[in-house]
């Protein structure tokens, strides 16, 4: 359900990275990973995150700049501001997410755009780290806690306390197949909004937002016509106890 790549450290090599006709990056480095996984009909990664992240990573240098911090250094860009947006999808093959180098996209989005400090909090202050808090419907499952943005993550992953909490409320099951929460179709008809609290905003997943797209379960190697749900737990335990915690 993740992708990830795995390199020892690595001589810097550079060339000219185009994202677009407009985007057009010189001297940029390039890594090249010694092994991958979860990749399927891609040659890589685009890394976005701080520059702290590549510490280490190639040899004779420190940190090497994203491609981000050489678009606003090359002047490409006034502003380093990367907005990105995601809409629902049911196929494999469509391609409806969106990353706007500089700006945002103001047709992506309806009210007005919260901004938050990255938290203080480790290791979430090495990422694009915030502190939230969660609730299930009105239920507080997670207070005052630190949380990381990351586009590489498939699913909404959470502290073992609030995801023990979650699978409660919900009533999901662990499905072994997909190694994701399985629900019927009346725990969907009484699935409740799951609520993250963002500088004084709240951001909302709907019911519809907290599950797999049906359409694609064969992809994840689901049943046709089950209900699963896209939350998880943060440290990777197969959450089978939590099954029989419940009664």
């Amino acid at each position: 359900m993740k992708e990830s790549i795995k390199s020892d450290p690595v001589i810097l090599d550079f060339d000219t990275v185009s994202l677009s006709s407009d985007l057009i990056i010189s001297n940029q480095s390039i890594g090249v990973a010694n092994s991958s996984s979860g990749f399927d009909d891609v040659d890589g990664i685009l890394g976005i995150g701080p520059v702290q992240l590549t510490e280490g990573t190639v040899e004779n240098t420190n940190t090497v700049p994203t491609v981000s911090d050489n678009l606003k250094t090359q002047n490409i860009i006034s502003t380093e501001v990367i907005g990105i947006s995601f809409n629902p999808t049911t196929s494999k093959s469509t391609q409806n997410g969106e990353l706007t180098f500089g700006d945002v996209d103001s047709s992506k989005f309806t009210g007005s755009i919260t901004y938050t400090p990255i938290t203080s909090t480790t290791p979430s202050s090495y990422y694009w780290g915030i502190d939230q808090s969660i609730s299930y419907g009105s239920t507080p499952i997670l207070q005052g806690a630190s949380g990381i943005v990351d586009t590489g993550t498939t699913l909404v992953l959470l502290a073992t306390n609030a995801f023990v909490e979650y699978r409660i409320l919900t009533g999901g099951l662990y499905d072994l197949r997909t190694g994701l929460l399985k629900i019927n179709q009346e725990q969907y008809a009484n699935l409740q909004d799951l609520n993250f609290e963002v500088g004084g905003t709240t951001f909302t997943l709907t019911p519809n937002g907290q599950i797999w797209p049906r359409a694609l379960n064969g992809a994840i190697g689901g049943e046709d016509g089950d209900i699963y749900l896209v939350v998880g737990d943060v440290s990777g335990l197969k959450p089978l106890s939590y099954d029989l915690a419940k009664y």
